[in-house]
C-alpha cells in the first residue's frame, strides 16, 4: 500500500450523511481579508508593477496603501453590509497600524494568524529564530 497522511480514512460523497447549517441556512460564506506589512527596502516583497532598485518605493507604497486607506474603505463596507470578516493579520500590524487592528477587535471579528510580517519567509527559520 502507498505511504498515507493518516488525517482521514477515504469516504465517497455518496456514505456521508448531508450536512446541515445552524438554523437550517443553506449556504455559509467565508470573508477573508489579508492584512500584511513589509520590511521597506529589505526581505521579501511582491513586484506588483515594474519597481527600480532596492528601496523599491513604488510596490512599497503600493501594498502599503491598502493599510492607509484601502482597509477603511472596507471597514466601512462591512458596517453598511453587517458583514463579520476574518482578518488574516501580520503580527507586524499591531505596531504598524494599531488603529486598524483595533477596528476589527472592535467589530469582534476574528483575527488569524499570517506570521510576523511578509518580509520574512518563516520556512527557513531555526526553532531559535522562530522564537
Amino acid at each position: 500500500m502507498l505511504p498515507s497522511h493518516h488525517r482521514y480514512s477515504y469516504s465517497s460523497i455518496h456514505d456521508r450523511p448531508p450536512y446541515a447549517w445552524p438554523k437550517q441556512r443553506k449556504l455559509a460564506v467565508y470573508i477573508a481579508l489579508n492584512l500584511e506589512h513589509f520590511a521597506f527596502g529589505e526581505g521579501l516583497g511582491a513586484t506588483l508593477a515594474p519597481g527600480g532598485p532596492e528601496p523599491d518605493v513604488l510596490n512599497y507604497a503600493w501594498r502599503d496603501y491598502g493599510n492607509r486607506v484601502g482597509v477603511w474603505r472596507l471597514l466601512e463596507l462591512f458596517e453598511e453590509l453587517a458583514l463579520p470578516v476574518a482578518v488574516l493579520v501580520n503580527s507586524e500590524l499591531y505596531d504598524y497600524c494599531p488603529a486598524v487592528m483595533r477596528a476589527f477587535r472592535d467589530r469582534g471579528d476574528e483575527i488569524v494568524a499570517h506570521g510576523r510580517t511578509n518580509s520574512e519567509r518563516q520556512s527557513t527559520l531555526d526553532e531559535a529564530a522562530e522564537r
